[in-house]
């Protein structure tokens, strides 16, 4: 796993690119570690109308003119196949990014990445050709992203312990973001629940002040969860998060971010919320690579 983590500085200058004309909408399809992607690309990119399902069906809009582009890593996830399917049925332009598969197969427009890793840990390789394809100039973005993930590489003593602080308190993470880190307070959610085996949960601001506000001043239970946010805040979301501490007394730590690019500051704190759940499944003694379950549940599933 520490291996796989490694190469994300290397993912991140990927050249690959899929090929496409003109759209007025776009749609990406994919689930857990593959999906990922397409909701951390939807926080970047703003050009046009974009959605992202996890879901066997697309929405009735799609069409002719829309973008439809299917994520799986392995090619087999039969949600993204069954949307894939649904979209070229619908006359959707269409494309994929995979590893090879099923989905390989069925899709003529499809950028294969290479292959080996836990599909979590091949964010980069699913990313960077959204972003090559659909966005201008970007390769200096990226550029220096990879850059600030290798410094966390490089040194990272302090998110261990952060990570040992955690397991020691026997505390769930709550992760709080706001945009343009919706989608990364949910990857690190995820990648608690992957690689540490441990239930977390992730919500954003301004939404979570409309109602989670509440719990977190009233909740029994509150003083067995650890709670996280984001630096680089600004503006009434900065307010916020100052004002949402104060009043409901909770004790929040700041997740620094670095970069300067959107899009290095993003994988800044992808990188930092991977180690830390890495090393948070060292502390508990749990093997990170391991989702015996997930496969459980597959097999049982493709049986019906």
């Amino acid at each position: 796993m520490l291996d796989e983590l490694r190469s994300l500085k290397e993912q991140l200058l990927f050249q690959g690119k899929f090929e496409h004309t003109e759209f007025n909408n776009i749609v990406i399809a994919g689930m857990g570690g593959s999906g990922i992607a397409g909701s951390i690309f939807a926080e970047i990119y703003d050009k046009s109308p974009i959605e992202v399902i996890s879901d066997y069906t697309v929405p009735s809009y799609v069409n002719s003119d829309t973008l439809f582009i299917a994520i799986s890593y392995s090619g087999n996830t039969e949600e993204t196949i069954s949307a894939y399917r649904g979209a070229e049925r619908k006359g959707a332009q269409t494309a994929a990014i995979t590893s090879g598969g099923m989905l390989a197969k069925i899709c003529r427009n499809s950028l294969l990445i290479p292959s080996g890793l836990q599909p979590r840990s091949a964010l980069g390789y699913m990313l960077v050709p959204l972003i090559l394809s659909l966005i201008e100039d970007a390769s200096k973005d990226l550029r220096e992203a990879s850059r600030v993930v290798e410094n966390i590489d490089s040194s990272n003593d302090r998110i261990r312990e952060d990570a040992k602080n955690l397991v020691l308190a026997k505390k769930l993470p709550v992760i709080m973001g706001f945009k343009p880190f919706e989608s990364v307070a949910y990857r690190w959610q995820t990648q608690f629940n992957e690689n540490s085996k441990l239930l977390a949960f992730s919500s954003s601001f301004p939404e979570l002040d409309h109602n989670q506000i509440m719990a977190l001043e009233n909740s029994y239970g509150k003083e067995n969860l650890a709670f996280y946010y984001f630096s680089g805040s600004s503006g009434k979301v900065k307010e916020r998060i100052k004002f949402t501490i104060d009043l409901t007394g909770i004790e929040a730590k700041q997740i620094p971010v670095e970069g300067n690019s959107r899009i290095a500051q993003v994988m800044h704190l992808v990188h930092y919320g991977d180690y830390f759940s890495y090393y948070a499944a060292l502390e508990r003694k749990v093997e990170p690579m391991d989702v015996t379950t997930i496969e459980k549940l597959k097999k049982l599933l493709s049986q019906f």
